[in-house]
């Protein structure tokens, strides 16, 4: 296996197929010269597979490395620890680079580690079996920011790379890692807490420029951009024309006005409208989280 000094990784399942064609063809459009990337299949479309390997994009299939090694995104810390890189960045497949990142990597080999708040609070992110796992108490939480899962990079080398290995060794047990509330986020809780706890202060960058998610004009000076699949079909093409070919670097549009009153429709009737739900579906009693995959 070649060992590189720095590797672009990230996973994806079928649903998220083109966004992860855009994903790849924004590195290629608005970050030339970035280093190579990997893609992990968590259950990608036979279509999708067909056009990374005629870009002679480099694709790993996760085994199935735990019982739950498809929820709660445990893949996602076992990525981590298997990309053959030092210095290795993760970009989720719901991102689209807007600007070249080369300071990131500038920030990996000087500080160990790259990282953005989540601007919520461990207290409701991370739950106690969490907190179990990484041996802390969970009064460690408070006053702490969860670390976002989506876009971090780590220097696989002395404190960080212990961190990282101890992250997978946490979540293979499930408890600790899957959700019992419906704000607990998975891998973004273990990492926190150990980074917490093995650095004490953490350094993180702004979390509007690299994790910006509102458009991907958010703020001036916007680096990366969070659609979580609310690409225009002509950016969405646009980028996914570019994977390998060269082009003018592209700026994406604002994401559709129906998306956006969506997002605050959401943010006001969304617990009413999940009740709602829920209750004429018959599943009050049940317990409503994302798991880590989506396929639709």
């Amino acid at each position: 296996m070649e060992l590189h000094d720095r590797m672009i990784i990230t996973a994806a399942s079928s649903g998220f197929g083109p966004s992860l064609l855009a994903m790849l063809g924004s590195l290629n459009l608005n970050w030339p010269g970035h280093p190579p990337v990997r893609v992990y299949d968590i259950g990608l479309d036979d279509e999708t597979l067909h056009i990374l390997d005629a870009h002679d994009v480099d694709v790993v299939k996760v085994p199935g490395f735990c019982p739950h090694w498809r929820k709660h995104f445990t893949w996602k810390i076992w990525c981590w620890n298997d990309a053959p890189a030092r210095e290795i960045m993760w970009i989720d497949a719901g991102i689209v680079v807007l600007r070249p990142v080369d300071e990131i990597f500038e920030m990996l080999n000087t500080l160990g580690y790259f990282v953005v708040p989540t601007y919520h609070l461990l207290t409701e992110n991370a739950s106690e079996a969490a907190c179990r796992g990484c041996g802390v108490d969970p009064a460690f939480r408070v006053g702490k920011m969860t670390l976002a899962g989506g876009f971090i990079g780590f220097n696989k080398s002395g404190t960080i790379q212990n961190i990282v290995e101890e992250a997978l060794a946490v979540a293979l047990t499930e408890e600790h890692i899957a959700a019992t509330e419906q704000m607990h986020r998975h891998d973004q809780a273990i990492i926190s807490l150990l980074m917490y706890r093995d650095l004490g202060n953490v350094v993180m960058a702004d979390g509007t420029v690299y994790c910006g998610w509102l458009s991907p004009r958010q703020v001036p000076g916007q680096k990366v951009w969070v659609h979580r699949r609310a690409l225009l079909k002509q950016d969405l093409d646009h980028f996914a024309a570019h994977i390998s070919s060269p082009g003018l670097p592209h700026m994406p549009k604002d994401p559709l006005r129906d998306r956006q009153f969506r997002s605050a429709w959401k943010k006001v009737f969304g617990g009413l409208e999940r009740f709602v739900r829920r209750l004429i579906k018959g599943e009050l009693g049940k317990t409503e989280s994302y798991n880590g995959v989506r396929n639709k």
